[in-house]
């Protein structure tokens, strides 16, 4: 039987089709895919993509990225952190004309979720087989298996960090939700075989997640499974997740002799985890308070201008003597770098765009396969809220993966909302 995301109408360009899962095991290959297919969809699209005003909102924060550099504290560091917003701007516009349908959105999904199956396994192996990989593949990939993960104990894999891996996993397992159910029926999971690769990867993927002990992450994920039993009127799975949380919290924080008790059920790892009892002896200053205190004094600074891209790091460590490559919230982080009006006005635009997907979506609700819409806004919001407690801009292969899913949402419901809002109907379920 034909299968509905492999037909070619629904494909996306070669270099896409390649680049995109391919990035999680070499990220250099990827990128240059993508970097070339970026250049063939600005030179085809011409002038064209700049047109519309979410364009002319990027324009104007590039523009005044160049200028916060100018004047930066720190002029080297701020200028090579330009590489992590200008090039992906103009990707979002890019992109966001190949994303003109729920089957090309299922498709990328597709390309997101199906490698991940091999990253779940290689971060498994390195962690409960103690897997290592040869110097010449950390030369060629830009990563390697160390047989402990990263930090010791904690799953990795592919990436350089566990937090870092458990965003990327967070956002497979949130898209490959989407996925599963639109096409969930129990006779499935004995008979198609691409259905059982789905449940297995999403299986794998929740394992990993789980070993990445990833506090935060642990949370949005219960959060995003929690949406879509209620968006599919799975109640049951409500109430075990729900319970499942409170005797983890009591397990973490509750009072006498309660905590005991369910302590005695509740495995270790999650609530020695959660209260930070695994890893309390931590320095003041690595704790997250500590850093956003900081920053809040930056921001207080300069509240207009900004210090300038990446200024965190020198900063800090010229205040605290420790180095630290972020601190822990891209909000904040933001807005201490470029100021409070133009990190605000980029926060907006995408607030704006996803709430146009939303509309979307709306739109979409006699297609039965709007579900598709709606796993990526759950996805992108997931991985907004990670977002609070940590940074994931500076690493290339998340930092695409979040605008490609952002190009996804603004694609989509660039058409379904112009059909909307001249009062047609976008399309039938037949034609998707």
């Amino acid at each position: 039987m034909k299968r509905p995301f492999l037909t070619p109408s629904h494909r996306l360009p070669v270099l896409c089709e390649l680049g995109i899962p391919l990035f999680p095991f070499a990220p250099g290959w990827g990128a240059a895919l993508l970097g070339v297919q970026l250049i063939m969809l600005v030179k085809s699209l011409g002038k064209s993509t700049f047109r519309h005003p979410v364009a002319w909102v990027l324009g104007a924060v590039s523009g005044w990225l160049f200028i916060v550099t100018a004047i930066a504290a720190y002029p080297l560091e701020s200028f090579l952190g330009l590489a992590n917003f200008i090039p992906f701007f103009l990707f979002f516009l890019a992109f966001s004309t190949l994303f003109n349908s729920l089957e090309r959105l299922e498709r990328l999904a597709w390309l997101f979720v199906a490698p991940s199956l091999g990253v779940s396994a290689l971060g498994l192996g390195e962690l409960w087989f103690g897997w290592q990989t040869p110097v010449f593949i950390s030369q060629l990939f830009g990563w390697g298996l160390t047989s402990v993960g990263n930090p010791p104990g904690r799953l990795a894999s592919t990436f350089l960090y566990a937090n870092i891996c458990a965003a990327y996993l967070l956002m497979t397992l949130l898209l490959g939700l989407g996925l599963w159910l639109k096409d969930f029926s129990w006779a499935k999971l004995t008979k198609s075989k691409v259905f059982i690769y789905l449940t297995v990867t999403l299986l794998l993927d929740g394992v990993a997640l789980i070993l990445t002990s990833s506090r935060s992450v642990w949370a949005i994920a219960l959060l995003g499974i929690l949406i879509y039993a209620l968006y599919i009127g799975w109640w049951w799975i409500c109430a075990a997740a729900g319970g499942f949380t409170a005797a983890v919290l009591g397990a973490s924080f509750g009072r006498s002799p309660w905590r005991e008790g369910l302590q005695q059920v509740v495995p270790y790892y999650f609530w020695g985890r959660l209260s930070d009892q695994m890893y309390g002896d931590r320095p003041v200053e690595f704790l997250r308070i500590t850093q956003w205190r900081f920053v809040f004094e930056m921001i207080g600074d300069r509240p207009l201008t900004g210090w300038g891209l990446r200024s965190f790091t020198p900063a800090y460590e010229a205040a605290m003597n420790t180095w630290l490559g972020h601190p822990h919230n891209f909000y904040l982080m933001l807005i201490s770098e470029i100021g409070i009006p133009f990190g605000i006005l980029l926060i907006a635009m995408v607030g704006w765009v996803l709430a146009r997907g939303v509309l979307a979506w709306r739109y979409l609700r006699s297609n039965p396969k709007r579900i598709v819409l709606f796993s990526y806004l759950v996805t992108f919001g997931g991985y907004s809220l990670f977002n609070l407690l940590d940074v994931t801009s500076l690493d290339i292969r998340l930092n695409t993966f979040a605008w490609i899913i952002l190009a996804g949402i603004w694609g989509l419901g660039q058409q379904v909302n112009h059909a909307g809002d001249e009062g047609q109907s976008y399309g039938s379920p037949e034609e998707y």
